[in-house]
């Protein structure tokens, strides 16, 4: 066989036997792994039965101390008639049933319920465990029938010898079960300690050897590495020089992507409290005509009143005089009432305090009023999907804008009658509200807003049309993206539209815009009458 044959085959059979053994300490290594994780798997789970068998001892050791401590608490209110004693048996009762129920738990095993968690209790298997269980269980079944009919019983109808026999083993036995039960406890605390320190050997130990694997096989990676030749150590180079590279373009684009994240964070509060001023310059500006009137009526109203007390005033004078038989000064004092009254009459006090009333509470309803449309455009209390009337939450939306809209254009609605669509109602009023508020906006001096609904082909049709300056036909396709906007800097974000866009689609809906310059601009928006199964997201966030 030709020389470099020969060496070719060399080359390709080291280099298999290279990469078997790469193969081999790979596996050895994963085995080790996993051995050492289902050995801390099994030790855990056994810890965790200590853990909990250590809990239910501790709690049935406080269940015997509260359960001797009512029951010695009840016998002297029992034998004392103290009525604010005899509670202490309704303690004693569930205690006594407590240490009874944890004990049968250690012993049988069983879930307890305890500070409301559910716990499930392996019996005890260890025999030095089993001893101290054994001695306190010694204790505690010759006396255990008597505490259990006891707790049984009415506070009212005890038998006085159980109730004495109860009291005498409870004191007599008490120290008893205190100490089996701290035996008890030593015990299992001592086998809880023993399995973390088998778990932690075993740690060791697995990680030694997984290290002097590890060892072995970068020992034999390392001497691998060095008999490559100089092609693929340039290629590595390379690769190396080209993750470099990636990294630091990882680094800015990530820094850059932080940034634009923070920006449009900071433009979408912007957006949310633009929106939140927008309507309460709105609702304030509304709401200050009708409570002025309203004040204005009440200082009238004020005025009148006090008139109605002097005539009040001067006819209780009057009567106090005829009941005194002062004829002389009642006979001067009824003038004085007659000119009171008769003054009251001429200027017709009692009706115009009647008509300032009437329409005091005409501002006030007015009030009311904008409220309650105020609610119903922002429909916090809506967080599901529902039917919603279109014509309602138009102009729920027309009211928030009211003072933008009332000094720029005449808006004029053509409404199908019982048009319904089912969605989302607070971010639908957000759709009209950003629409008619962009629409108003857009008219520079004084113009129209036409609104129409309609059905077409099952789904609800919404046209807004403006009077205003309209869209270059450059910007059309580009209204509806992410901070896009025409307006100068610092009047607006960019984000209405957007948010508009995203509503509508994630209503499965969608929304058009035409516009000529000089025309004016209309809005068409479609909703499907009745939503999919699959439900849209009703967290979007809405400026």
């Amino acid at each position: 066989m030709p020389k470099p044959a020969k060496q070719l085959q060399s080359f390709f059979f080291s280099s298999k036997n290279r990469y078997a053994e790469l193969i081999l300490f790979g596996a050895i290594f994963i085995l080790l792994v996993a051995a050492m994780f289902m050995l801390n798997y099994y030790l855990s789970t056994k810890s965790s039965d200590d853990a909990a068998q250590t809990f239910c001892a501790n709690r049935t050791e406080r269940a015997w101390q509260r359960a001797a401590k009512n029951l010695i608490a009840f016998n002297i209110g029992f034998y004392g008639q103290d009525d604010s004693l005899v509670n202490a048996f309704g303690a004693f009762s569930e205690n006594i049933k407590r240490f009874d129920s944890f004990l049968n738990a250690l012993e049988e095993g069983g879930i307890i319920v305890e500070d409301k968690s559910v716990i499930n209790v392996v019996p005890i298997e260890d025999e030095a465990t089993k001893e101290s269980f054994e001695s306190l269980n010694a204790i505690w079944s010759p006396m255990r029938s008597d505490f259990l009919t006891l707790a049984e019983m009415s506070p009212r109808m005890l038998s006085t010898a159980l109730l004495d026999r109860c009291v005498e083993n409870a004191i007599r036995k008490d120290d008893e079960i205190l100490d089996a039960l701290s035996r008890l406890i030593i015990d299992l605390s001592e086998n809880s300690s023993q399995r973390l320190n088998q778990a932690q050997f075993i740690q060791i130990f697995t990680l030694l050897v997984c290290v002097a694997v590890f060892a072995a096989m970068a020992i034999r990676l390392t001497i691998s590495l060095r008999r490559s030749d100089k092609i693929i150590e340039e290629r590595n180079r390379e690769l190396i020089a080209q993750r470099d590279e990636l990294a630091r373009e990882k680094e800015t684009i990530e820094q850059l992507l932080l940034d634009l994240t923070r920006t449009q964070a900071q433009l979408i509060q912007s957006e949310k409290m633009a929106s939140l001023g927008q309507m309460v310059a709105g609702l304030a500006h509304e709401i200050n005509t009708p409570l002025g009137f309203a004040m204005t009526n009440v200082g009238v109203i004020e005025r009148n009143v006090g008139m109605f007390a002097d005539a009040i005033a001067q006819t209780k004078e009057l009567i106090d005089l005829l009941e005194g038989g002062d004829l002389d000064v009642a006979l001067r004092k009824i003038d004085d009432v007659k000119s009171v009254l008769r003054r009251i009459y001429d200027l017709n006090l009692l009706e115009k305090t009647n008509n300032r009333i009437n329409e005091a509470n005409i501002g006030l309803e007015r009030i009311k009023e904008l409220i309650l449309n105020l609610k119903n455009f922002s429909r916090l209390d809506e967080a599901e999907m529902k039917k919603v009337s279109l014509s309602e939450s138009i102009e729920s939306a027309l009211l928030i804008a009211n003072h933008v809209v009332k000094q720029k254009a005449e808006v004029v609605t053509h409404y199908a009658d019982n048009l319904f669509v089912e969605c989302y109602p607070a971010q639908l009023n957000q759709v009209f509200l950003n629409v008619i508020t962009n629409a108003a906006q857009a008219i520079e001096t004084y113009g129209k807003i036409t609104i129409v609904t309609w059905t077409e082909n099952g789904s609800a049709k919404i046209s807004i049309a403006d009077t205003g300056v309209g869209i270059p036909e450059a910007n059309l396709k580009k209204i509806f993206e992410p901070f896009f906007t025409t307006k100068p800097v610092g009047q607006g974000t960019g984000l209405g539209l957007s948010i508009v866009y995203k509503i509508i689609e994630r209503h499965n809906g969608k929304i058009e815009v035409k516009s000529k310059v000089g025309e004016g601009t209309e809005v068409i928006i479609t909703l499907p009458l009745k939503q999919k199964e699959t439900r849209i997201d009703p967290t979007l966030t809405i400026s």
